[in-house]
């Protein structure tokens, strides 16, 4: 369940009068089972969606939800995830999981409709709520705020896209970021595109896979990408393009890759990746120079894809794959 869902359901409750309760998961220790940020929402007709665990603790935290509802007071709660529901839940080990709730009306949909909408923009908010006190303060244009002791950490939230607890003058803070996640774009259901999936999911990458061809089984990618049976060229005009968008092109298959390619050499990406030996990428390169591509833009491509790590398996050049795209993100 992506935010996207979750924030479209909630204002669609708000629009029914309904009254809702949010709760976040605001800080973590040990192994958890949903990173900071993440959120589950509960309505006065006990419908819910979204979650703050793999299941120990949410019919807990939907209990309370529906104390705040009827009491319009805020609760922080603290789990211990015990080992043995660790492993129910996936984990390891256990952990600790500290979760806000508050209470939401119909007084506070512009909040909700601003978060959709950036959120459908791929621009960033900044939602920044004292715990103690339940002072909350937007915002929206980041770059526009001066002499604000909350500033310093607004400004790592957006740059991150991370949400976080942070101690401000003796004040517990919540800052949530929304804004687009970054996404990868997979080009070829291939044998590598299995474990980049999975490792993609973990990091809490947007998926999509697109490939036109009948020759895979779409069922074990579904539950985790959006997948696309369509030409590339054709599929990523449907998809909004910005800089917080990977493409990786695993086919090397000139009929599918080399379109995808055309599209998006102009486009501000993050990251364009091509699969394929020193020999595969010069012979690309020299078909995208006879497309008018200049020597800059075909530069842009990773080629061959991934760090160099010796990979040998696809799970490792998947491991390649993705730890090259972190450090690009990471050092943007």
């Amino acid at each position: 369940m992506n935010e996207r869902e979750i924030f479209l359901k909630t204002e669609s409750w708000l629009k029914q009068n309904l009254d809702v309760a949010i709760a976040y998961v605001v800080q973590t220790w040990g192994s958890s089972p949903r990173p900071v940020g993440s959120a589950m929402v509960i309505n006065n007709n006990n419908e819910t969606i979204g979650s703050v665990s793999g299941g120990c603790i949410e019919s807990f935290v939907f209990g309370k939800a529906l104390e705040v509802i009827k009491s319009n007071v805020s609760q922080v709660l603290e789990f211990g995830v015990s080992n043995k529901q660790a492993w129910d839940v996936g984990l390891t080990c256990g952990g600790k999981i500290k979760i806000f709730v508050e209470k939401i009306n119909k007084k506070d949909i512009k909040e909700i409709e601003l978060i959709n909408k950036t959120i459908k923009t791929n621009k960033k908010i900044v939602i920044a709520t004292n715990l103690k006190n339940q002072d909350k303060i937007v915002y929206e244009d980041i770059n526009s705020y001066s002499n604000d002791n909350l500033l310093d950490e607004v400004k790592e939230t957006a740059r991150k896209k991370t949400s976080s607890l942070k101690l401000v003058k003796n004040s517990p803070w919540f800052f949530k970021f929304f804004g687009g996640k970054y996404k990868i774009i997979i080009i070829g259901a291939v044998h590598i595109a299995e474990p980049l999936i999975l490792m993609a999911k973990i990091l809490d990458f947007e998926i999509i896979l697109i490939d036109p061809r009948n020759n895979y089984d779409d069922k074990k990618f579904a539950s985790d990408a959006l997948i696309l049976k369509e030409w590339p060229d054709d599929a990523l005009k449907k998809i909004e393009l910005n800089n917080s968008c990977s493409v990786v092109t695993l086919t090397h298959d000139p009929k599918l890759d080399d379109p995808a390619l055309e599209y998006i050499l102009n486009k501000d990406l993050l990251y364009i990746g091509s699969l394929g030996s020193k020999k595969t990428h010069a012979s690309r390169k020299t078909r995208l120079m006879k497309k008018g591509f200049s020597e800059e833009k075909i530069q842009r491509i990773k080629g061959p894809i991934g760090l160099d790590i010796g990979a040998m398996n696809p799970a490792e050049i998947a491991t390649s794959i993705i730890s090259q795209i972190i450090s690009i993100k990471n050092m943007s």
